[in-house]
């Protein structure tokens, strides 16, 4: 890196940066350059070609690093941390969008001053780490600037080409001042244009030194899912209580019944489709999502669509804030200046060619028009220009909070709402992502699976997965991090994002409240989620009211040195709610987090700065006051692991040690799973080696008694208590073979086997590689003589084997067989229906064994149909049948928890099934083991429709009349404990 200060030419300067600062792929640096000049050279960008502008850009960007280590070393920051360090961190400093913007505007005409501040700001934000000296306050950015700009001049005089392109660009000015010229209407031209404007997707604000940035857009973009409704408006609530709304049919306690069930029947219960068949049949229509969603992706993709397949209508792309700061007299006028796609289109050609031809118009981001009066005005114009020009289809996209729909919908234009990603989507994508980031790097087979199962197996990061653009940050963040283990930079680094990165600097919009930068931000949301965990029901409840909230803004504010704090407060709240994505409003004058893995990350954040920074806490204090008053709330999990993986390793040694030491009266081994999930955060492991090794050998003693029921008197000896054991001593066991080999004796001494194995859950997931492993279960499959046994090693081959050529006809043959337990072939079904549902003959083989006169087989066959072949139209009929007439009770319990663990749940002709079993199934108890259907139905009800007026009736009902005296027994106690929550309510 030295190196730099003896070079004494320009070019030279250049040639370092573009090999080793730039070092970009070539449309990752054709974006780079675009977005370099794009705010001083205007059109000239497209006049010269990346290769004649990327050679001054080069040259002055080497100047900058030059005087940048200069300044480094007139502070005497050493040699070696320059080397060590800031060589990488001036690397990645220099490919901020935002930076490069900053140092492009020098070769602006005239261009006096650059933004040294907010340069200085970013790199002190972002870049500026403890430990390596930098000299903060006696940096100099101001006369680093100065030079820059001095040096820029030079540049720009001594290059040829750049000096005609400046004149061009003032000579054009004038003429456009003076005259009207016609840009003409080169359709062939402005295809290009539109491969170069969003052809490639571009990351630099997510991460601006991954290379990913070469994916094409029309190769990645992922069709999601929405439905044709508008969501509550006047309900903005977080991601975890939109889940549990959608399971259950509900909203909030204190709404009256009759708008819960409106709410559930007019936005749910609409069906789902997919996007782009929505606005293929939609002539105008306005689509809704959160931010991060894809709406803007989608217009972008449907943009690229006529380029890439030749599609009839010409698509015009227009960003709204742009429009609305061009204040142009029309939309046509806006085009003809070339502000759209960086485009310019006759006037009136244009407007011959939307009368005469068919064309999509796509207006994007009305919610970036802050300006109350503005975006009615732009409202205005889109719905005369789908008057104007009935041949345009016009779509408009919009953030859900904020929108008003009543005149888009007086105006004939359909609303869709956008989904969250599904697995099927959120897989997809995932392996689209890898598939074209790495090629045929074979690590991408590790990479893809591991990021997979973060999602799957921690709830946090599920949730924010189901948002593509907190998506794409962790396909980015997954390739250099441990996910989950590290889940906490992917929270620091989402957070970076919604806070400041993706307004203002992908999309350039000057938000109010600039002086309150990202970092204030985070310190605030730190004291919020604090404040919530000093209330009891703050945390578990995601729930703060408005004056705390607002005396929280006000004092930190205050404390600050803002002046106006209250009103600042005010105007904070609202763009936390409106902008970052970060808050909503709950009703009642309340607030949460939009997403709870916030809430837990920020209140884990301000924990550890309370005892690390500011020595509020002692080690004591945070074992007792926060690890021992919490360790046995659920509600507290997330926020002690992530606590464990930010302290040192020796201080999070001391809290494993503590929770060891914890009793649980429910005999659940609580304290035992969680130290387990902490330790599984720690980076360096070497470090609590001792107390890791207490924890494996703690876990292994109780899987093994779990193993056999009826050897342990623990109270909560479950499957799915076992299985959380399995994980868990999957999750920190770091010798693998020894962990195989308990694996393999664990088997071998099971005596149950006809729920989801656990332990072939964990062998088929880390040890497909392993061909002595497959040569092993293959064996136990042909030797084994007990049936719990063989039904292990079959989930086993289904989970981890599935495409090996043996599998499938092994698993049918064990279907089919006459010998085989009917315990096995109940197992054989649903691993049958979970991996292989895409064979033809699967389904066949399924739908034959329900005419067996085995329940068993019956139920499982049934079972495993409605799982994993919902979308067949003609499995709904099917349940609905064996429901109504299937003699065995156990069946019908079956397809009444299908139904239920379903979107089935959601159609009012299920909630109606329910109620006709309750009143009509036939269930006689003839042995303790046996479930009644009409309970389990009722018991629905009271979980997922506890609002409808007839689920109560239902309820008195079967506490007086049911003939099962244990049934009654139930509703009776279930009415009295509604009864006492009403009082206290």
């Amino acid at each position: 890196m030295l190196k730099w200060l003896a070079v004494s030419t320009g070019v030279e300067l250049g040639r370092l940066v573009l090999e080793q600062m730039l070092d970009l792929g070539k449309p990752v640096l054709e974006g780079y350059v675009q977005d370099f000049f794009r705010n001083c050279l205007d059109g000239g960008v497209k006049r010269l070609n990346a290769a004649a502008l990327k050679t001054p850009m080069a040259e002055a960007i080497g100047f900058f690093i030059k005087r940048f280590i200069k300044e480094l070393q007139f502070n005497e920051v050493p040699e070696t941390s320059i080397e060590h360090h800031y060589k990488a961190a001036i690397k990645r400093f220099v490919q901020e969008k935002a930076v490069c913007s900053i140092l492009g505007k020098a070769f602006e005409k005239g261009c006096k001053q650059i933004d040294y501040t907010q340069l200085e700001q970013i790199w002190s934000q972002k870049y500026q780490e403890a430990g390596w000296q930098f000299p903060g306050e006696e940096f100099d950015w101001r006369g680093v600037a100065k030079e820059y700009i001095v040096e820029v001049k030079g540049i720009i005089k001594a290059n040829a080409e750049l000096r005609a392109l400046l004149e061009t660009e003032l000579l054009e000015d004038i003429a456009r001042n003076t005259a009207q010229i016609s840009p003409g209407f080169d359709i062939a031209k402005y295809r290009e244009s539109l491969q170069c404007s969003y052809g490639y997707l571009k990351l630099y604000t997510l991460d601006s030194t991954d290379r990913t940035d070469a994916i094409k857009l029309w190769t990645m973009f992922i069709e999601q899912t929405v439905r044709e409704a508008l969501p509550p408006m006047r309900y903005e609530l977080p991601t975890d209580l939109k889940c549990k709304l959608q399971a259950e049919g509900q909203l909030e306690d204190d709404l009256p019944p009759e708008a819960l069930e409106h709410y559930r029947r007019e936005y749910f219960q609409q069906p789902l489709c997919k996007v782009l068949e929505a606005v293929a049949n939609a002539q105008k229509a306005v689509i809704l999502g959160d931010p991060g969603a894809g709406k803007s992706t989608l217009l972008q993709y449907l943009a690229l669509e006529w380029v890439e397949n030749n599609t009839p209508e010409l698509p015009l792309l227009i960003e709204l804030r742009d429009y609305a700061a061009a204040q142009s007299a029309s939309f046509l006028e806006f085009l003809h200046h070339g502000r759209g796609a960086d485009w310019q289109f006759d006037q009136q050609q244009l407007h011959q060619h939307l009368l005469e031809n068919v064309s999509l118009v796509m207006f994007d981001g009305l919610d970036e028009v802050f300006d109350r009066p503005t975006q009615s005005a732009v409202i205005d114009d889109i719905i005369r220009f789908a008057q104007q020009y009935p041949k345009a289809r016009v779509l408009v996209t919009s953030r859900i909070i904020g929108y008003s729909p009543e005149r888009f919908q007086h105006a004939g234009f359909r609303q869709f709402t956008i989904q969250p990603l599904n697995e099927a989507e959120t897989h997809e994508f995932i392996d689209r992502w890898y598939n074209l980031s790495m090629g045929s790097d074979p690590d991408k087979i590790r990479l893809k699976q591991r990021l997979k199962d973060a999602i799957a197996n921690f709830r946090a990061i599920q949730n924010l997965a189901e948002n593509p653009l907190l998506l794409t940050m962790m396909a980015i963040l997954n390739r250099r991090q441990e996910l989950p283990r590290d889940r906490a930079d992917l929270y620091d680094q989402a957070s970076r994002v919604l806070l400041y990165h993706w307004d203002v600097d992908h999309k350039r919009l000057n938000l109010p409240l600039e002086a309150i930068g990202r970092r204030e931000k985070q310190e605030i949301l730190r004291l919020i989620a604090y404040e919530m965990q000093a209330s009891e029901e703050g945390l578990k409840g995601n729930l703060i009211s408005a004056d705390r909230l607002t005396r929280i803004l006000t004092h930190y504010l205050h404390d600050q040195g803002f002046n106006e704090p209250r009103e600042k407060a005010n105007q904070l709240m609202q763009q936390l709610r409106e902008r970052n994505f970060i808050l909503c409003y709950r009703g009642a004058d309340t607030y949460g987090f939009v997403h709870r893995t916030f809430l837990e990350y920020f209140c884990a954040m301000e924990i550890v700065n309370r005892f690390e920074k500011q020595r509020i806490l002692n080690l004591e204090q945070l074992q007792h006051k926060i690890f021992g008053q919490h360790w046995q709330k659920e509600t507290w999990r997330e926020v002690l692991r992530l606590i464990c993986g930010m302290v040192d390793e020796k201080v999070a040694g001391s809290l494993l040690e503590f929770l060891l030491k914890r009793e649980s009266e429910a005999e659940d081994f609580r304290n035992l799973i969680l130290a387990s999930n902490c330790l599984s955060e720690v980076r360096n492991q070497t470090i609590v080696k001792t107390v890791a090794q207490k924890i494996i050998k703690s876990l292994r003693i109780l899987a093994s008694r779990m193993a056999n029921p009826e050897n342990i008197p623990l109270k909560t000896n479950t499957l799915a208590s076992y299985r959380l054991v399995i994980l868990t001593l999957a999750e920190i066991s770091s010798h693998k073979l020894d962990f195989l080999d308990f694996l393999k004796l664990h088997i071998q001494s099971r005596k149950v086997g006809y729920h989801p194995d656990p332990v072939m859950e964990v062998i088929g997931r880390n040890f497909k590689e392993d061909s002595s492993v497959l040569a092993w279960l293959k064996n136990q499959v042909e030797s084994a003589q007990e049936w719990a046994i063989k039904s292990a090693v079959i989930q086993g081959l289904a989970m981890g084997w599935r495409t090996d050529p043996d599998t499938l006809p092994l698993l049918c043959s064990c279907l089919k067989s006459e010998s085989e337990s009917r315990w096995l072939k109940r197992v054989s079904a649903y691993m049958l229906g979970q991996f292989f549902q895409n064979e033809q003959a699967v389904l066949s083989l399924l739908k034959r064994c329900l005419q067996s006169k085995d329940y068993v087989l019956r139920g499982a066959a049934i079972g495993s149909i409605a799982r994993h072949y919902r979308d067949d139209p003609e499995t709904f009929p099917l349940i609905k049948l064996f429901l109504q007439s299937d003699e065995n009770e156990w069946v019908r319990a079956i397809v009444i928890h299908e139904l239920t663990e379903s979107e089935w749940r959601q159609k009012p002709e299920v909630f109606e099934l329910f109620c006709r079993a309750i009143q009509n199934d036939p269930f006689i108890k003839k042995d303790g083991y046996a479930d009644n259907p009409r309970q389990i139905a009722m018991n629905n009800l009271l979980t997922y429709y506890s609002t409808h007026p007839k689920t109560i009736d239902l309820l008195r009902d079967r506490a007086t009349n049911d003939p099962d005296e244990l049934l009654r027994e139930w509703a009776q106690k279930e009415l009295q404990q509604l009864k006492t929550d009403n009082e206290e309510a």
